[in-house]
C-alpha cells in the first residue's frame, strides 16, 4: 500500500460541477448531490459515488483540495458535512495555504517575497484595459482576488483572439500567466502556483508521492510535477491533448467526461493505494 501519498485535486470541473456544466447530459437525480450553496440556491454539484469515494480516500491518504477560488469562495463548498475530512486546503491558485482553517504564515511570506519578480498588478491591469471592450468583457467585472490575481467575466465567442494572444505573450514576459476557464479570464503571477503550494505541503509533511487532478492550464504545472497526474476528458488540458500538444504525455485522461469524470479520477487514485 502506498502510505505516504498526497491527493491534490482541483475542484471546479474536476470534482465538483456547476449546474450548467453537466445538466444536459446528467440531469439532477438521486445519484447527484448539491455541494455548494450561494445566494439562496445551489450552484455546484457532485455525484454521490464521488462523495463515497472521497470519504474513504480522505481517511487513507492526505487529501488536499486545490482551487483558484478565494478562501471565501472555497468555503462555500461543503465537504465537511458530507463526511470528507482533510487538514490542508490550497486556495487563490496556490497563493494561500490553510491548515485546519488557519492560514500558513510561512507560506504567506514566501508568496509575497516571490511576487517581487512579477510586474506590478496595476501596470498589468492598465495594459489589459487597452484591450478589453464591453463586446467581450462584462463591463462590471474585473477585480483582484486576495490581492494576488486578477479575473473578469468574458464572452468567449467574442474574444479578439489575435490581440489576446499577443497580450498573453506580453504578460508571460512579465511573469504573469493568462488562463480562460469557462466564462472567466484569469491573470495570475507565475510565482503564485498550485504546484509550488503542493510541493510545500509535501515537504512539510514528509510525503513520498503526489497524485494530482485538474482540468485547466492553471493546473498544468501541478500535474506535470506530480507522480500520478490525471485529468478529465474535458476542459483546457483535454483540448490541448486532442491537438497533440507537447508536455501532456504523462497525464492520464479519463474516458468519461462531465461530472462522471470525477468518479473515474477517484477510482484511479483509489487504485494507487489498494
Amino acid at each position: 500500500m502506498m502510505k505516504r501519498l498526497i491527493f491534490a485535486s482541483d475542484l471546479d470541473q474536476t470534482l465538483i460541477y456547476s449546474y450548467r456544466s453537466f445538466i444536459k447530459n446528467h440531469p439532477v437525480g438521486d445519484s447527484i448531490s448539491p455541494i455548494e450553496w450561494y445566494e439562496d440556491r445551489y450552484i455546484s454539484y457532485i455525484t454521490q459515488e464521488s462523495i463515497r469515494k472521497l470519504q474513504k480516500l480522505s481517511g487513507e491518504l492526505l487529501f488536499v483540495p486545490v482551487t483558484t477560488r478565494t478562501k471565501l469562495q472555497y468555503e462555500r463548498v461543503d465537504f465537511l458535512n458530507h463526511g470528507i475530512a482533510f487538514d490542508y486546503a490550497i486556495t487563490s491558485n496556490g497563493g494561500k495555504i490553510f491548515y485546519r482553517g488557519s492560514e500558513d504564515q510561512e507560506w504567506r511570506q514566501t508568496v509575497w517575497e516571490a511576487r517581487r519578480h512579477c510586474l506590478e498588478a496595476e501596470d498589468l491591469i492598465a495594459k489589459f484595459e487597452e484591450l478589453r471592450h464591453p463586446s467581450w468583457v462584462h463591463p462590471d467585472s474585473g477585480k483582484m482576488a486576495d490581492d494576488l490575481f486578477y479575473y473578469c467575466i468574458i464572452e468567449r465567442e467574442r474574444i479578439p483572439l489575435a490581440e489576446l494572444a499577443a497580450f498573453k505573450l506580453w504578460a508571460k514576459d512579465n511573469n504573469w500567466e493568462l488562463s480562460i476557464q469557462g466564462r472567466k479570464l484569469y491573470l495570475v503571477p507565475q510565482n503564485v502556483s498550485k504546484k509550488a503550494a503542493v510541493q510545500y505541503i509535501k515537504a512539510k509533511e514528509g510525503m513520498d508521492y503526489v497524485a494530482a487532478a485538474g482540468d485547466s492550464l492553471l493546473d498544468l504545472d501541478m500535474l506535470k510535477d506530480a507522480d500520478f497526474p490525471v485529468a478529465p476528458a474535458h476542459g483546457e488540458l483535454y483540448s490541448l491533448n486532442l491537438q497533440n500538444a507537447a508536455g501532456l504525455e504523462r497525464i492520464r485522461f479519463t474516458q468519461k467526461n462531465g461530472i462522471r469524470a470525477g468518479e473515474e479520477i477517484l477510482d484511479y487514485v483509489t487504485s494507487l493505494i489498494s
